[in-house]
């Protein structure tokens, strides 16, 4: 049975005061099956939602009466609270950072395609329990997190950063975000283990002439002489003898990713231990 056509008990509150994209957001839910209550201001979506239970609450920033930024400040320090996807057309860094900051669970720029919303619901509805992600600065220069090692919290991080990163060019953008994504999945896949009760920290650093990320987990670290299942871990000359050692170790396809994050960076630096690094991208000529 396919997620569309599951019937669940989830119940959603939708706040927006654009009325056709709240009904048409509304009838998408509705048809997977979710129990839906939708609002036109922030004052009476706080209200059901200190009244009632919801799984989920997908509010808009620019409201009548109350902000979606000040409906999530509001339900911050309450006890039992719905998960939240702040969505917006305001794409300006300090609008997503207030979003960090108060702990929005997903954020969603306007416009999206309509298949977007209905992922965005289920993996915030499906992903089980894990520690809050914690926000140690945000500031449109200097953003640093604390994380769980999982793969969902890597996700959401990924989508924050992305959208700070919008004034870059298309092609540079492109590669930067592969190179955070890579190196971010490998703290928390091989770092972390996985495991919800251990911490990556990021910092995410923007000056008019430099994008630096600074990934550090809590892993023993490693040596890239020991990454036989990887491209970087190979003799020069010999990139790819790396795919017959995770073919017999049942490694998916793939250990090109440092050699990629490499070529991204104008400096690529590694600590002592190998569990921290330090990416550099010069903005400037």
């Amino acid at each position: 049975m396919s997620p569309e056509s599951k019937q669940t008990r989830e119940r959603i509150l939708v706040a927006d005061d654009d009325n056709a994209l709240r009904h048409a957001i509304v009838k998408m839910l509705e048809s997977c099956g979710y129990q839906v209550k939708n609002f036109d201001n922030g004052a009476d979506a706080l209200n059901a939602i200190q009244q009632n239970h919801f799984d989920l609450a997908i509010l808009d920033i620019w409201m009548p009466r109350m902000s979606g930024l000040e409906v999530l400040s509001h339900l911050r320090n309450e006890e039992v609270k719905p998960r939240i996807i702040i969505m917006t057309s305001d794409e300006t860094p300090e609008s997503l950072l207030r979003a960090v900051r108060e702990q929005a669970y997903d954020y969603l720029p306007k416009p999206f395609p309509p298949r977007e919303i209905i992922e965005r619901a289920q993996r915030a509805l499906g992903g089980d329990s894990e520690p809050p992600i914690e926000v140690m600065c945000a500031q449109p220069h200097w953003v640093e997190l604390l994380a769980p090692c999982t793969r969902l919290a890597a996700e959401r991080i990924e989508g924050f950063i992305l959208h700070l990163e919008a004034g870059l060019g298309e092609e540079m953008r492109t590669e930067v975000a592969s190179a955070f994504r890579e190196l971010l999945m490998n703290a928390v896949e091989w770092g972390g283990k996985l495991d919800p009760n251990r911490k990556v920290r990021i910092a995410y650093v923007r000056t008019p002439r430099m994008l630096m990320y600074r990934i550090a987990d809590p892993g023993q670290g490693f040596s890239f002489k020991e990454l036989d299942h990887a491209a970087v871990g190979q003799p020069s000359g010999e990139a790819v003898a790396h795919m017959a050692v995770r073919d017999r170790k049942g490694i998916r396809p793939g250990g090109f990713g440092i050699v990629m994050t490499k070529a991204a960076a104008d400096e690529l630096i590694y600590n002592d231990k190998q569990n921290e690094v330090i990416f550099i991208r010069y903005l400037t000529p």
